[in-house]
């Protein structure tokens, strides 16, 4: 999806940190929910930019050394692209954004078997490729998230749809052993 608009001039001054050539072009991909992602051509070849709509810069170091060191480690994944000072993010359009290397493939509505097989196959390498990563992260996903989430949820559901959530954060909560506050406005 492409929910931040990056114009050309903002591209050519945004490779300026880069060692990837001069600006050739930049498509919006419409896949995609939470980021806004282009294809960037340049002279030296095809990648792909992501423009953080959620995540802020502080975050992304785990994520995109995580990816970098599943790459390295023979996982099919994007591999940020290192700026010329090393980092692998930067700000485009008052945003935190990084530029990784563009896959082959393409979108597969239906996936046949052998794909299905293959995709397991290297999700089972990620798996065994992340067990040496030295960096940890609590889960964002997780319980503060959950509460947040229901918290903004409950004003606009319906009763029976606020009582269900609700009653599913608590068998969360039960299942996990913990007794952490329930989500009542």
């Amino acid at each position: 999806s492409v929910y931040t608009s990056v114009s050309d001039t903002q591209m050519r001054d945004f490779l300026l940190q880069y060692d990837l050539g001069d600006f050739v072009s930049l498509q919006g991909i419409a896949q995609g929910i939470t980021n806004s992602n282009y294809f960037l051509t340049t002279s030296t070849g095809r990648y792909v930019l992501t423009v953080f709509e959620v995540l802020k810069s502080e975050e992304l170091p785990f994520f995109l050394e995580l990816n970098q060191h599943l790459s390295l480690n023979g996982v099919a994944c994007a591999a940020p692209i290192a700026r010329k000072d090393g980092r692998l993010h930067s700000i485009l359009a008052g945003k935190p954004a990084c530029l990784v290397t563009c896959l082959n493939g393409s979108d597969t509505g239906w996936p046949t078997e052998a794909q299905c097989f293959h995709t397991g196959a290297m999700l089972a390498k990620m798996h065994l490729a992340g067990q040496d990563f030295p960096l940890k992260m609590k889960n964002p996903r997780y319980d503060d998230w959950w509460r947040d989430a229901c918290t903004q949820l409950l004003p606009v559901l319906e009763s029976k749809d606020a009582a269900l959530l609700q009653s599913e954060i608590a068998a969360l909560d039960e299942n996990r052993g913990e007794h952490l506050p329930s989500c009542i406005i």
